[in-house]
């Protein structure tokens, strides 16, 4: 349970002397100040001269202590707070708590991601970090594919039953490209559809769909869920052949494998039409090698 802060008291009344030197008393014995003059070498004259400075710090820096994580944060904006920083000058600023600094720094790649569908979790994933406990040898088979794949920037098609953990190999393979510099984009086919229908008249999509085309790096996550249309299979074509054109790797993950998803991409709404279906097909076999994930359902066993 995080401890509640102790607060001095000070008399409002009589001699401000007096008032001013039993806070300075305080502060003095006070671990947090004794800390912080530590840290950034502050003279120790500056505890005579600024002592209101200090405890405002302190009085507005007491909800963090105790404080084990960003989840037990109780300042209006997460992990940040007020700070003092001495210069040859005191200054009050705003700063990130260490919690908020290190988390910062664990998803400071995803600054290179153009478009993102990962969600919270997903963010920081990595494959150093996968449990392997108690995994099949067909697992470990194609996982060491898939990582390979990723290390020799090889397009991958990733499919299998749900739940395998296809987007989250997907998501490490994204995630290891973008803390190596490159621009990323990871995308959930069935909600980028959807993006396309609902911004069809505003044509906002496209920019969505440009950055698909010419980025380093992409994720088309969940391939074969979303509902096929005329446009959005066009719009798909369009991706592959531009990436596909200038050699560009890119990752799919499925539960159907090519020959059924072929058959997804036969019919939409005004009948079917198989030549469109080889042409988007070819194009995905073009960027990629097939990968059968086989595993339990890792949603259930954490990864």
């Amino acid at each position: 349970m995080m401890e509640k802060p102790v607060f001095q008291t000070f008399r409002t009344d009589g001699d401000p002397a007096v008032q001013k030197a039993e806070l300075i008393s305080s502060l003095k014995q006070d671990s947090r100040v004794r800390q912080l003059f530590a840290d950034q070498a502050i003279p120790a004259e500056q505890l005579e001269t600024s002592a209101y400075l200090f405890e405002d710090w302190r009085t507005r820096t007491a909800p963090c202590e105790g404080c084990t994580g960003l989840a037990q944060c109780r300042m209006v904006h997460q992990g940040m707070r007020q700070g003092l920083r001495y210069d040859g000058i005191l200054k009050e600023v705003i700063e990130a708590c260490p919690y908020r600094s290190s988390q910062d720094q664990l998803e400071a790649h995803c600054s290179k991601y153009l478009v993102s569908d990962l969600s919270e979790d997903m963010k920081t994933v990595s494959f150093e970090n996968i449990k392997l406990d108690q995994e099949t040898g067909d697992y470990m088979k194609s996982m060491s594919a898939a990582i390979q794949a990723c290390i020799s920037n090889r397009g991958v098609y990733l499919y299998g039953n749900m739940g395998t953990g296809k987007s989250y190999l997907a998501a490490c393979a994204s995630n290891y490209h973008a803390r190596n510099n490159e621009s990323c984009a990871f995308v959930h086919c069935p909600s980028f559809c959807a993006r396309v229908s609902a911004t069809m008249r505003s044509g906002e999509y496209r920019t969505e769909a440009e950055r698909m085309s010419f980025v380093k790096f992409l994720v088309i996550d969940d391939i074969g869920a979303e509902e096929v249309t005329d446009r959005s299979r066009a719009l798909l074509l369009s991706i592959l052949d531009s990436r596909m054109q200038n050699h560009l790797c890119t990752w799919f993950t499925s539960n159907e494998d090519y020959d059924s998803l072929k058959n997804h991409f036969i019919t939409t709404g005004r009948g079917e039409d198989s030549l469109q279906a080889d042409r988007v097909m070819e194009r995905i076999k073009a960027l990629s090698i097939q990968i059968h994930l086989i595993g339990r359902d890792r949603r259930d066993i954490g990864r």
